[in-house]
């Protein structure tokens, strides 16, 4: 079975342009599959394989993603005439748990997050200009990493993704303020060129781009600062961008663009925030709720 698995991640990669991130994740969730049940993909192997995992303590969220995965590799078993059927689909214990709403921030707890780095050190600046630069954009972790200095344009206010899922590039706007802290935080390198790194992992002149799992840690250790509710994800920036635009009156089309996603459904997840937003204001403020 292990030949299939690296033919669906080349289709993944090939086929389909999922992210190098997307199909790292793939590959560690049908390894875990695989070493659990030996490759045995029947209803009776999926079971198991979900069994095992719940014997791990897993949360809902995650059982579902590994699911989900091993999932999509039977579709494309029985794409290629392997399977005749998915056999995920037969386990009723299987089915699929609601996805849960995005935790979003309010705009005093933004504040709080965006001013926790100390910007009185180098690290502390590039830490400033990534939350910023976060929630002015809407970006991933991943796809800020990825950022070079030229994919900036300070005079359009645009930043340019190219590292969106799909291998699709979309233009985003961007903020004064998030311009602001990436002038501050670039005003430390000297010699820059447009192909050097947006977000380097050394200070001085260092050309090498920050790792994702460095940003990750800094991010909840900033939300912990803040006194942000525990535990921080480093995608509540993201949420809250969309929450917050849509909010304030921005079409969710448009939204959806910005985010990267390929599908508006997707993006109706803030439609879900928002009106919940707004039955809570009702509640508290109606004279006859």
């Amino acid at each position: 079975m292990k030949p299939r698995i690296a033919a669906f991640l080349r289709y993944l990669l090939s086929e389909r342009g999922a992210s190098a991130h997307t199909i790292a994740a793939y590959r560690r969730d049908l390894a875990q599959w695989h070493d659990a049940t030996n490759g045995d993909l029947t209803a009776a192997g999926v079971e198991r394989f979900l069994a095992h995992l719940f014997t791990l303590r897993l949360t809902d969220t995650t059982v579902g993603r590994k699911k989900a995965a091993l999932s999509a590799f039977a579709r494309y078993l029985v794409l290629e005439g392997v399977l005749l059927e998915n056999p995920v689909r037969a386990v009723e214990s299987a089915a699929r748990t609601p996805s849960p709403l995005p935790h979003v921030l309010t705009a005093p707890q933004v504040a709080a997050l965006l001013a926790a780095p100390d910007k009185t050190t180098l690290r502390g600046r590039r830490d400033a200009a990534f939350l910023e630069l976060l929630y002015a954009t809407g970006l991933r972790v991943g796809e800020a990493c990825a950022l070079r200095v030229g994919d900036v344009d300070t005079a359009a206010a645009i930043v340019t993704v190219r590292s969106g899922k799909g291998g699709k590039d979309r233009r985003v706007p961007i903020g004064q303020p998030a311009l602001s802290a990436l002038r501050s935080y670039r005003a430390d390198f000297e010699n820059v060129l447009p192909g050097d790194p947006l977000f380097a992992s050394r200070s001085g002149t260092a050309k090498k781009a920050v790792r994702r799992e460095t940003m990750f840690r800094a991010i909840v250790a900033h939300a912990l600062t803040a006194g942000l509710p525990e535990p921080p994800s480093p995608h509540w920036l993201r949420h809250s961008f969309a929450t917050h635009l849509l909010s304030g009156g921005a079409d969710i089309r448009a939204i959806g663009e910005m985010l990267g996603h390929a599908n508006i459904s997707t993006t109706q997840v803030y439609t879900h925030v928002s009106t919940d937003r707004l039955r809570e204001a009702y509640r508290a403020a109606h004279p006859r709720r």
